[in-house]
């Protein structure tokens, strides 16, 4: 049933891979005369993600992202003036990334490019967070179907960690690690949207076999993983995994979530007592 739910998912996939990339600069830190150096970084950074293609074998998913890059300061390294920044990528729902140790030449009368070889300390970084984006969607319509964009993203960080601009990777390699190695979540991440697909198209005994591989990727990330960006997907979705599995009837699932995401144990517990 994945299977088939992902080639229909699949076949709809025609054009823009990001859609609305709100980007805000916070220069404060920064002197005058390097205010005026980034003046237009955030629309080059827009234009960047909208632009590029990403996955050809997906080409709608229309990723809204908000991105807020912070400067701290500047410096000269290789006789080039080099941004110091923290940058903060959501898509307002588990999508969240916050990375602390953007280091970066930025020429405003420039293009700003990603070479999948020549490593460019911004493009590479923003392509870097692209493509973990692209792969924390795809995995969503595909079983495993970020794979292709997690292994890109190794490849730019391998890349990072060996360049002159090498401050960071160590981490985003790590957190790619901890991405992709994350099976449970991976798996209760694509179970949740097929088994959403199937309760809104009246399959109840279809739907709650997904919820239930659910809850076993859920159990796998509480034995093994930090849990961290498992309660970003609950947070996002607590309401209508609560509304859905109350309607099926699963007061002993809500009663597992109630104890996974206790931020949200009343909404679970009160929607599993009121009918």
């Amino acid at each position: 049933m994945r299977i088939l739910l992902s080639y229909l998912f699949t076949i709809n996939l025609v054009s823009a891979q990001f859609g609305k990339i709100n980007v805000t600069v916070d220069d404060r830190l920064l002197r005058s005369s390097e205010r005026q150096k980034i003046a237009q970084i955030n629309n080059d950074i827009s234009r960047f993600f909208s632009s590029n293609s990403w996955n050809d074998d997906y080409r709608d998913l229309n990723i809204n992202l908000n991105i807020s890059l912070i400067f701290q300061n500047s410096s000269q390294k290789g006789g080039l003036e080099t941004f110091h920044a923290q940058i903060l990528i959501s898509d307002g729902l588990d999508i969240r990334f916050f990375d602390k140790s953007l280091q970066f030449n930025y020429n405003s009368g420039g293009t700003l490019y990603f070479d999948p070889v020549i490593f460019n300390p911004l493009g590479s970084l923003l392509a870097f967070y692209a493509h973990l984006s692209i792969a924390y969607y795809v995995d969503t319509y595909d079983f495993y179907g970020g794979n292709y964009n997690f292994d890109i993203a190794r490849e730019i960080a391998l890349r990072g960690v060996s360049s002159d601009f090498s401050k960071g990777w160590n981490n985003r390699m790590q957190l790619l690690k901890e991405i992709y190695d994350n099976k449970g979540l991976r798996e209760a991440r694509f179970a949740f949207y097929v088994a959403t697909e199937l309760f809104n198209n009246g399959k109840p005994d279809q739907s709650l076999e997904e919820y239930s591989i659910m809850m076993n990727g859920l159990e796998k990330v509480f034995r093994q993983f930090p849990t961290g960006r498992t309660l970003y997907f609950l947070n996002a979705h607590h309401q209508e995994l609560a509304n859905n599995l109350q309607i099926l009837g699963q007061d002993k699932i809500l009663e597992q979530l109630a104890i996974m995401d206790p931020a949200h144990k009343a909404i679970y517990l009160f929607k599993s007592n009121s009918r």
